[in-house]
């Protein structure tokens, strides 16, 4: 019979965030709204992800903008599998 041990828990401490910058920013379409230190969730290369607000400033901080479904955002990175978003009136560079 195998016994199963369980696991530490971690807690958002312990973790290390992994924040990687896109050298060319995409756009994404909100599908459920995004507010600060809220994660929401956005289509992006026809999949569906889950996002938060990223600003440049102060880059493990939301920005104070909120996103609304069917609005348009710049995807600027990733940390993990959370999009990094950005409104799209702010000053992320689409070429």
């Amino acid at each position: 019979m195998t016994r199963f041990t369980s696991l530490p828990r971690l807690s958002s401490s312990n973790l290390s965030s992994n924040i990687e910058l896109f050298a060319q920013p995409g756009i994404g379409e909100v599908v459920k709204a995004i507010a600060p230190n809220r994660r929401g969730r956005v289509r992006f290369r026809a999949s569906f992800w889950p996002a938060r607000l990223y600003s440049e400033t102060s880059p493990h901080s939301s920005a104070q903008v909120p996103a609304l479904p069917t609005e348009k955002v710049a995807v600027v990175g990733r940390d993990g599998i959370t999009l990094l978003v950005m409104p799209m009136g702010s000053s992320a560079q689409l070429a």
